[in-house]
């Protein structure tokens, strides 16, 4: 700790680890969405928007593992410190890889509910007695809160 507030600075190992990461992911991306549809042995073709959460679901999968590697692996070789200073940054990028992979879950299973797809998603289990409807129930309590 300081006296004085001093901001997080940009700098250019900062810049170019972002945009080797950005890199990396549209990388992923494009092989997963072009290149894998006419190797998976599926009996028919993917729905695109299937395909394409499959994509982003896998990706957000793969960096958060690296997240979780890098402490101990920083830990073990100093080589990996750069990647420790910067975990802030890979895990915004993960995050929105992550929501993004929750849209097109959520516009896939509930694109034809009749109510918003939000309040869909909340409250279309009503069953309470098992655990496996945990959302249902976190629903009534969200609902009291945005009250």
């Amino acid at each position: 700790m300081s006296v004085k507030y001093i901001p997080v600075q940009w700098n250019n190992n900062k810049w170019k680890y972002n945009a080797i990461m950005l890199a990396s992911v549209f990388v992923y991306l494009w092989i997963f969405i072009f290149l894998t549809p006419d190797l998976m042995s599926n009996e028919g073709r993917i729905n695109g928007q299937v395909h394409n959460a499959r994509a982003f679901g896998s990706c957000a999968f793969l960096m958060l593992s690296v997240i979780l590697c890098i402490d101990p692996l920083a830990r073990l070789d100093r080589r990996y410190l750069p990647l420790l200073y910067n975990r802030c940054h890979f895990g915004v990028m993960t995050a929105f890889v992550a929501i993004t992979h929750a849209g097109y879950i959520i516009n896939w299973y509930f694109a034809f509910s009749p109510s918003n797809k939000y309040e869909a998603l909340l409250f279309s289990n009503t069953s309470y007695g098992q655990l496996s409807d945990f959302l249902s129930k976190f629903s009534v309590y969200l609902r009291f809160f945005v009250w």
